[in-house]
């Protein structure tokens, strides 16, 4: 006996619009977070990337730290944000609903993190042709001896970037679940975040 599968035509079901919603959520809790951690100079990225000959491990490490719960945070909320706002399409299983909810999240985390990598290219690209012509003159080891630094962060800083890119998908995939979750069965929050009293 084979089984009929039905298959809708034409339609998607990507929501986009909480998906920019999320990605949009996720993005400004990002640079918010970033310029508290920038005021007091733990995440610099500029100041990092200038002073690579004076990184210590301990300096790196706790900007890392800082780097991976900014993420991870953005993430949750932007994720939370796409699964609460995602429509529900009835007559899908709890486990499809969740599926989906998480596959929001996912595309949250996506198109947040696209949006941060151009945001971060064009700003980079800026500053590289600012300060092109900018030339200190200032050698405090021989050059492949500082090349051999700046290769060996490099490589500690991309391999913790993916890291980081990594849990943070996660993280907006399990949070968009339990915006889903919370969405169907009607969370009240009204008590901790109205206004109304």
């Amino acid at each position: 006996m084979t089984t009929e599968i039905n298959f809708k035509t034409g339609t998607s079901y990507v929501d986009w619009a909480t998906v920019f919603a999320g990605a949009v959520v996720a993005v400004a809790i990002s640079f918010v977070l970033l310029q508290f951690a920038s005021a007091v100079g733990v995440a610099n990225v500029e100041a990092l990337r200038d002073n690579v000959m004076e990184l210590t491990r301990e300096r790196l490490i706790i900007a890392g730290v800082i780097v991976l719960l900014i993420q991870v945070l953005s993430s949750l909320l932007g994720g939370y944000v796409a699964g609460r706002l995602r429509a529900p399409v009835g007559g899908v299983s709890l486990h499809e609903s969740e599926v989906r909810d998480g596959l929001h999240g996912l595309l949250v985390w996506a198109t947040s993190t696209i949006a941060v990598v151009i945001a971060a290219f064009v700003a980079s690209s800026v500053t590289a042709l600012a300060s092109a012509e900018v030339d200190t003159g200032v050698v405090t080891e021989s050059p492949q001896a500082a090349l051999d630094r700046e290769q060996a962060v490099a490589i500690v800083l991309a391999f913790a970037a993916g890291a980081t890119s990594l849990i943070s998908a996660v993280a907006a995939w399990v949070a968009a679940t339990k915006g889903g979750d919370h969405r169907d069965r009607a969370v009240d929050y009204s008590r901790h975040l109205s206004f109304r009293r």
